[in-house]
């Protein structure tokens, strides 16, 4: 929309006032009236504020360091004060100190007015440590008075509900102390008891044991097999043996002797030579033995016949047996009785790992008891010095930073506003209604909206004129609308002066009445 068809609305729109002139003014002087009514019937608030500043910097917490905590405030200031100050509890006694504990007998009459009070109240974190606190009503008196009232109950009550958390928290944890020390009494007698009725060793010393046990248990199997297998030797030996021998017996011992020296020989040879010295001894020796043995063949050695009798290799043989078989059997017992040593040590182990699991138990309830104890023994002592500090008032205080300044003027939209608004908001409104109703209506009020018609051919656009009857008729008319709008302005004046100087709404209609 361009600025001429903005041009042709605002003419279009005062033609249409100009022939309703009569039925705007009185709806005007309505709308003005009754806004300024309603600025007279609404009260006037007036506001006010403290500062309070939340003091945790003492001299003795730096001298006390950890061994003691002053109860300090939460981490979002602003929020917890405004949750004290809202509760019934502190809004309550509040009433009965400005209103008079008689003044609200109804419970619900209280508690309506506990909620207008929590709604008219504001509670605003500012920088570092500061807290504001705000209150607005309809009277400055009350304002000032309920402000300061608020703000001396909430800083009472804090320090009271400090001291008795101090108190509480040290009476807690005193309790707390007596109940881990009888715990850990009826620990330590359990402990006792139990170390007193055990007596199996410790684990360490029982897998040495066992250690030991097998390292001899598997030496002695190694021993067993060998001893079995001398005593299989020897009655192979001894099976191969004569009980009795006869003269063939010298030849026999040289058959043997010759036997081993062609073994011994036949070894050598694979590594060295013939002439090599243990050779060529051994060469010697075998040459000796054929020469004894060739003349003990064709009797040329004068040797005297060896008579039947018992063989004493067969006699040796036998007392090797017995004595392999006894050695034997000894190893074979020991291997039994190290077998049922190992296999005690075995539930030995068990037993411990049992008593280990319930022992442990015990040493780390004991344990766990102590370290609480003396933890609640630590906690107890910060306690009792924390309780002291609050209640000789070394905590966190909450000081007046700045105090309450009684409110003078009131805030927000005064009654001078709505005097003023009342003839524009009037105005605004009748032409808001006739732009909707010209935007709205189906006549056709601009030769625009003929072009659109398809069809229909635009001549010509003849403005509108009025005759000399209908101008003296209108002139007329704004003299008689000239002197209602002056009479309504004086009379809107007037009762906006008598209300500025003290005059109520009532007293202005019953004289208007009158």
């Amino acid at each position: 929309m361009d600025i001429t068809e903005i041009f042709k609305y605002v003419a279009v729109t005062w033609r249409e006032i100009c022939q309703r002139k009569f039925k705007v003014a009185f709806l005007m002087t309505i709308i003005s009236f009754a806004i300024m009514f309603v600025g007279m019937l609404r009260p006037p608030s007036y506001s006010s504020s403290i500062t309070i500043y939340a003091d945790n910097q003492n001299i003795i917490k730096p001298l006390l360091g950890s061994k003691a905590s002053v109860t300090e405030l939460k981490q979002n200031r602003s929020n917890q004060v405004r949750d004290i100050i809202y509760s019934p509890r502190i809004l309550s006694e509040v009433i009965d100190s400005v209103y008079g504990e008689n003044a609200f007998p109804a419970g619900l009459a209280k508690d309506i007015k506990i909620s207008q009070i929590r709604s008219n109240l504001s509670v605003e974190g500012k920088s570092g440590n500061y807290i504001q606190v705000s209150y607005k009503d309809d009277t400055a008196s009350r304002t000032f008075e309920l402000l300061n009232k608020v703000v001396s109950v909430f800083i009472e009550d804090s320090a009271d509900t400090k001291r008795q958390e101090s108190r509480s928290a040290y009476n807690f944890i005193d309790q707390q102390t007596a109940s881990y020390k009888d715990l850990l009494l009826k620990a330590e007698e359990k402990l006792k008891s139990f170390q007193s009725s055990n007596f199996d060793g410790t684990e360490e010393e029982v897998n040495s044991r066992i250690a030991s046990l097998r390292a001899s248990i598997e030496e002695m199997n190694i021993q067993v097999q060998e001893s079995n297998t001398r005593v299989w030797n020897l009655q192979k030996q001894l099976s191969r043996e004569n009980k009795l021998v006869g003269n063939n017996y010298e030849s026999s011992v040289y058959q043997s002797q010759l036997r081993e020296l062609k073994k011994e020989k036949a070894a050598l040879l694979i590594n060295y030579e013939d002439s090599y010295p243990a050779i060529v001894d051994i060469n010697y020796k075998i040459n000796d033995l054929e020469n004894t043995l060739s003349d003990l063949a064709n009797g040329s050695q004068s040797n005297k016949p060896i008579n039947s009798g018992l063989n004493p290799l067969y006699g040796e043989l036998r007392s090797l047996l017995s004595a392999a078989r006894i050695e034997h059997q000894t190893l074979l017992n020991r291997l039994k009785a190290f077998n049922e040593l190992l296999d005690e040590s075995y539930e030995r182990r068990k037993r411990i790992a049992n008593n280990k699991a319930e022992l442990s138990e015990l040493t780390r309830d004991y344990s766990v008891f102590q370290q609480q104890y003396e933890e609640m023994l630590t906690k107890k002592e910060k306690a009792r010095i924390s309780m002291v500090l609050d209640i000789q008032g070394q905590g966190v205080n909450y000081k007046l930073q700045e105090a309450a300044a009684y409110p003078n003027t009131p805030i927000g939209a005064r009654f001078i506003h709505f005097f003023v608004a009342g003839p524009i908001v009037a105005l605004l409104i009748m032409i808001a209604i006739f732009v909707i109703k010209i935007v709205l209506d189906s006549k056709i009020r601009f030769t625009s909206e003929i072009k659109d018609f398809e069809g229909v051919s635009l001549l010509a656009g003849i403005p509108h004129a009025l005759c000399n009857t209908e101008k003296r008729r209108n002139r007329v008319h704004n003299t008689f609308l000239l002197l209602y709008y002056i009479a309504c302005l004086s009379c809107y004046v007037a009762i906006a002066v008598a209300y500025k100087y003290g005059a109520s709404l009532t007293n202005i209609i019953d004289f208007g009445a009158f």
